[in-house]
């Protein structure tokens, strides 16, 4: 741990506190020793762990066991107490009688004094066979009641108020329609003419450690299904060449829209590639070539779970085109983004080349991936997150809780990409 406080020992405080005040003693002891090494930066640090530790065991601590009820006394005890009673109170009466004989004075003949004591004659009695003793069973122990169903909670990891970011995956590959269709007007500009204008600001933010690659179909023959063609292999960004390369693109009228086929040309561009890929398609409307672009898209994602496809739709006027391009993007387990003029365009490549983060469990599981600005449902506990393709930062402690949302909020500072977790009671699952 080091020795200064920092963003993330103030993280693991804060989300230590919120244990303690949700009654997780284990969990806030867990995450207050990893602070209680940082010097004078927490002073209530040990109180706290101590506390915890100390309701922890109150916890654990059973009820004392039940005292038995007492014994009855035997009846046989009981008769021959009352018969010693009865004897004793006819010896003192008979007492009392001859003392007042002999202070009377009157002449009697002497005779003896016969006392007429009787006693109640016992009647045989048989012993009572005991009735068998029975061991008295232990109270059921009390069942505490189950606990009510338990709300899962959120995880939203997104930019930070007034950021915004054009960090992506390290391996970016853009495949961009240069049909005929594409020659067709926005508000009197060519769509072709909008997409190289969004393009290549694109290309002019991209990092400088950024790996481009940029294929295009429809642009060289009409009427042609195997009109494909890698302008830009895999490699690092040369932003001035691969402008020049963009900006020479030139649709054909009549040019065909091989989808699938330029898919799957695509994957086989970026055949040996390490780390994470991306893939993203601009087009304008549907397959032309008799090919299967989900079909195919999901094939190359099986291929290599590492590979990942988006999909803008620009200025799509069709649903069952945009079905499809949406059945693309599912297919490829990326987004699917609307577009109808230069704006959005705009806007939508900046999304779809967003970073992505990865949601890990304590058993080492991945059990979500999306890109940043998505939120996902989880069940409460506690995840490691590991954002950016290669894991460009990792959060090793993030508390998610039931009922509540716990946003991860990022900002470059310097350069250097850096994140925040906050928790929002009030937004519910």
């Amino acid at each position: 741990m080091n020795a200064k406080r920092t963003l993330e020992t103030d993280r693991l405080y804060e989300q230590g506190v919120a244990c303690m005040r949700a009654a997780r003693w284990e969990e806030a002891i867990a995450l207050l020793s990893q602070v209680r090494h940082v010097p004078g930066a927490y002073p209530d640090v040990e109180a706290l762990i101590a506390d915890a530790q100390l309701k922890q065991e109150i916890e654990r601590t059973s009820a004392p066991p039940a005292t038995p009820p007492p014994k009855p006394r035997p009846l046989r005890t009981v008769v021959f107490g009352g018969i010693a009673a009865t004897a004793l109170i006819s010896l003192i009466v008979a007492a009392v009688l001859f003392v007042r004989l002999d202070a009377s004075g009157v002449s009697v003949a002497a005779q003896p004094l016969v006392l007429n004591l009787t006693f109640p004659t016992l009647a045989p009695t048989s012993t009572p066979t005991p009735a068998p003793t029975t061991t008295s069973q232990p109270l059921p122990p009390t069942t505490t009641p189950p606990p009510a169903d338990i709300l899962p909670g959120m995880l939203s990891v997104r930019m930070a108020p007034g950021e915004r970011t054009t960090r992506t995956t390290k391996n970016l590959a853009i495949i961009l329609d240069a049909s005929g269709s594409m020659l067709a007007r926005i508000d009197g500009v060519p769509k072709t003419v909008i997409a190289r204008q969004a393009l290549t600001a694109l290309v002019e933010r991209l990092p400088e450690t950024t790996r481009v690659a940029l294929r295009t179909y429809g642009h060289r023959r009409a009427d042609d299904c195997s009109d494909t063609e890698l302008i830009q292999p895999p490699g690092p960004i040369q932003r001035s060449v691969l402008i020049d390369r963009i900006n020479a693109i030139r649709p054909v009228n009549g040019g065909r829209t091989p989808i699938a086929q330029s898919l799957a040309n695509m994957a086989q561009d970026l055949a040996g590639i390490e780390g994470d890929v991306l893939i993203v398609l601009v087009s304008d409307g549907d397959e032309t070539c008799n090919g299967d672009p989900v079909a195919t898209t999901a094939m190359l994602r099986a291929a290599n779970p590492r590979l990942r496809v988006s999909v803008i739709g620009f200025n799509i006027n069709k649903d069952e085109w945009r079905q499809r391009l949406e059945g693309i993007a599912a297919a490829g387990e990326g987004a699917y983004f609307d577009a109808t003029n230069a704006n959005q365009l705009a806007d939508a490549l900046d999304q779809a080349i967003a970073l992505t983060y990865r949601v890990i469990d304590r058993q080492g599981h991945e059990v979500y991936q999306g890109r940043i600005g998505s939120t996902v449902r989880l069940a409460p506990g506690v995840y490691r997150i590991d954002i950016g393709g290669d894991a460009e930062l990792t959060l090793e402690t993030v508390i998610v809780e039931s009922g509540s949302t716990t946003f991860v909020e990022l900002r470059e500072e310097a350069g250097v990409l850096r994140a925040h977790t906050t928790a929002d009671d009030s937004a519910k699952p």
